[in-house]
């Protein structure tokens, strides 16, 4: 659980939600799937280890009027080559009301969204 969290950010309830998961596909016996989960942690007793563990990887934001520079751009934009033309892609698109409004999105899916065509029965959604 702590390696899901700390690599890839999950949130804590999913990754105890999914060792349980697993757990019980391990083991089919009922008295081993017993003693097994018996022994488990339950989610309150790991939840602030957890939450600690994902910290460690997200990128806190004490002032949301202070976006830290690795939130302004995608996650793709950090990581290509330097000749990419995704490099520094941004992700911030508008910050504005003192900070009570964040928009997220990258010019990319913005691009795909803007080309899509409603259905023709939209309205009935």
């Amino acid at each position: 659980m702590r390696h899901d969290v700390r690599e890839s950010g999950k949130r804590p309830r999913d990754a105890h939600t999914e060792m349980m998961a697993s757990v019980r596909k391990r083991f089919k016996d009922l008295a081993s799937l017993t003693e097994v989960v018996s022994a488990l942690p339950t989610f309150p007793e790991v939840q602030s280890q957890l939450s600690r563990h994902r910290q460690h990887k997200c990128i806190p934001i004490p002032d949301p009027l202070n976006i830290p520079d690795q939130l302004r751009t995608t996650l793709r934009g950090r990581e290509v080559a330097d000749g990419d033309p995704n490099k520094n892609e941004r992700f911030l698109l508008y910050s504005g009301q003192d900070g009570r409004l964040l928009v997220f999105c990258a010019q990319t899916e913005l691009q795909i969204l803007h080309q899509s065509q409603l259905p023709t029965d939209w309205r009935h959604w």
